[in-house]
C-alpha cells in the first residue's frame, strides 16, 4: 500500500474542475480542463508509465498538456529550455537516455535512435528504439535544472510529495482560488515560473498562455481583456516594468504580484510598493531555490514597507535556521532549510535515477543570511560561486569551462545580474560574449569583458578571486 501512497500525484484530482476554463493562449482561446485533460490522455495512451521523458517545455497550450498528461501518467519529466543547444541535447540524451522525447515540430533534429509515435499540433513525442534497463525510484516525479543555461548535467530530483507540499504551501498563503487568472511571464522549465503554473492547476484557476514580453503592447491587451488577476516576476522582469513606467499602467482586475529568483534592489521594493499601495493591491517578495521545489520563504505583504530588503519567513510547514561555522546561530550564518519540499537530492545520469531521498527533508541552500529581532531574513552573500543572471542561476565554473571547450581561456567571476569574462589575450572580442550567450541562452548584457596583463594566481596555481573584484 506504501508504494501508491507516495506515488500520490497532485494533479491526480482536477477532474472536479471539468468545467472550469484551464487555458487561454494568445488568441484568446480557452481551453476547459475537461477538454485539456481529454487531449492529455490521448497524448499518453501509448507511453508505459516509470519512464524517462524529456520535455522541451514552453508556454504553449499543446506543450502544457503534455506535461500534466505526462505527471497523471507517471512518467518521470525532465523539463528543458525549448531552445536548448542541439550538442548539449544529445550531452543529456547519451547521459540520461530518456525512453522518450516531447518536444516541438520545429526541432527536428535528427534523432536516429527515436521514431515518432504521437503528435499534438505542433509537438510530437519520439519513442527510442533501443531498451533501457535502469530502474527509476517510485517517487521521483520531475527532474529540473539548477543552471538552466549552462548545459550541467546535474538535475534536481523532485518528488511528487515535493511538489504537493510546496504547491499547497504558496496556495495557502497567497490565497489562490479558481476564479484566479495568471499569466505567464517566465519559462515553464524554470522552478519559479513552474510552480505558478502548478498552483493554478491545482487551484482549478486559469492561466493565460504566452511567450509575448512584456515591452509588447500585445501582452498587456491580452492581460486587460483577460481580466488576469495576477503575474510574477524576476528582478530583471521589474527592472523592465519599471522603464516602461508601470505606474502609468491601470489594471482594474489585478489582485496581487509577485518578485523571487533573486533580492530586488530597495528602490525598484518602493517603486512597485508604491503602485501596490496607491492600487490597492498585494505585493509578495519571496525567496525559494529549485533544491527546495520552488519557494522556501515570503515576505508577508503587511510587512513589506517596514521589511524593506527581507526576504521574510518561512512557509508553511518550513523551518530555517542559520548555520555559522558548524554552529547554529540565529543571528546571521548559512540559510539551512527543513520542510517537506526539499528535493530528494541530484542526479547526473540515469544511474541515479533509482536514488532515495538523500535530503532527508533538509537543505543547506549556500546562501548566507541574517535575522531581526521580529525573525525575518536578509539575505548577505553566496557561499559558492554561483551568481543570478536575471533569474537564472549559473554557475561561474560552468561558464569557463563553456569557454574553454570552445577554445578561450577565460576566468569568470561576478555578482548577481553582471559577470566579466577576464583574459589575458589581445585578440579576444565580442565573440567570446556571443557565444556565451548564445550557449546559455542568456542576455549578452550580463556579460562583459576584461583584459588583463596575467591572471592572478596562488602558489599552487589556483585563481585568486577576490583579488578581481576590484575589476568588476
Amino acid at each position: 500500500m506504501q508504494k501508491k501512497k507516495n506515488h500520490h500525484n497532485f494533479l491526480e484530482k482536477i477532474e472536479k474542475f471539468n468545467s472550469n476554463i484551464c487555458f487561454i493562449d494568445e488568441n484568446e482561446k480557452k481551453t476547459l480542463y475537461k477538454d485539456i485533460i481529454g487531449k492529455s490522455e490521448i497524448l499518453t495512451k501509448r507511453l508505459k508509465p516509470r519512464a524517462l521523458i524529456f520535455v522541451l517545455i514552453s508556454n504553449h497550450v499543446e506543450s502544457l498538456t503534455g506535461y500534466i498528461g505526462f505527471l497523471r501518467k507517471g512518467l518521470v519529466q525532465m523539463l528543458l529550455n525549448p531552445k536548448i543547444d542541439i550538442n548539449l541535447l544529445q550531452e543529456l540524451i547519451q547521459s540520461y537516455s530518456p525512453d522518450y522525447l516531447f518536444l516541438p515540430v520545429s526541432r527536428r533534429e535528427n534523432f536516429k535512435q527515436y521514431c515518432l509515435i504521437r503528435k499534438l499540433n505542433d509537438y510530437k513525442i519520439l519513442k527510442s528504439n533501443k531498451a533501457n534497463h535502469y530502474t527509476i525510484n517510485n517517487d521521483l516525479a520531475l527532474l529540473l535544472t539548477t543552471s538552466g543555461s549552462t548545459g550541467s548535467k546535474k538535475f534536481v530530483r523532485i518528488s511528487y510529495r515535493n511538489i504537493h507540499e510546496n504547491t499547497k504551501s504558496i496556495i495557502k498563503y497567497l490565497n489562490i482560488d479558481q476564479s484566479h487568472r495568471t499569466i505567464t511571464t517566465m519559462p515553464s522549465f524554470y522552478t519559479y515560473g513552474l510552480s505558478i503554473i502548478n498552483t493554478h492547476l491545482f487551484s482549478g484557476a486559469s492561466i493565460v498562455t504566452t511567450n509575448m514580453s512584456i515591452v509588447e503592447k500585445s501582452f498587456w491587451k491580452l492581460m486587460k481583456n483577460q481580466k488576469v488577476t495576477s503575474f510574477g516576476g524576476v528582478p530583471y522582469f521589474y527592472e523592465i516594468l519599471k522603464k516602461i513606467n508601470f505606474h502609468k499602467i491601470f489594471l482594474t482586475d489585478l489582485k496581487y504580484f509577485t518578485q523571487a529568483g533573486g533580492a530586488l534592489n530597495k528602490d525598484l521594493t518602493k517603486y512597485f510598493l508604491d503602485y501596490a499601495e496607491k492600487n490597492k493591491l498585494k505585493f509578495f517578495i519571496m525567496y525559494g531555490q529549485t533544491e527546495a521545489t520552488s519557494r522556501m520563504t515570503y515576505l508577508p505583504h503587511k510587512s513589506v514597507k517596514k521589511k524593506i530588503g527581507s526576504i521574510g519567513i518561512p512557509i508553511s510547514g518550513g523551518k530555517i535556521i542559520l548555520r555559522n561555522n558548524n554552529k547554529q546561530n540565529n543571528k546571521s550564518g548559512e540559510i539551512i532549510y527543513s520542510g517537506k519540499n526539499v528535493s530528494m537530492g541530484y542526479a547526473k545520469n540515469c544511474e541515479d535515477l533509482i536514488r532515495a531521498d538523500e535530503n532527508k527533508g533538509i537543505l543547506a541552500t549556500g546562501d548566507l543570511a541574517t535575522k531581526d529581532n521580529d525573525g525575518y531574513l536578509y539575505i548577505t552573500g553566496r557561499k559558492s560561486r554561483e551568481v543570478k543572471l536575471y533569474g537564472h542561476r549559473v554557475n561561474l565554473d560552468e561558464l569557463e569551462n563553456i569557454l574553454m571547450n570552445k577554445g578561450y581561456k577565460c576566468i569568470c567571476h561576478g555578482f548577481d545580474d553582471q559577470v566579466v569574462i577576464f583574459h589575458t589575450n589581445k585578440n579576444y572580442k565580442k565573440k567570446v560574449l556571443k557565444i556565451l550567450s548564445y550557449i546559455t541562452k542568456l542576455n549578452i548584457d550580463c556579460f562583459k569583458l576584461k583584459l588583463l596583463k596575467k591572471f592572478p594566481l596562488n602558489e599552487s596555481g589556483k585563481v585568486l578571486y577576490r583579488s578581481l573584484e576590484k575589476f568588476i
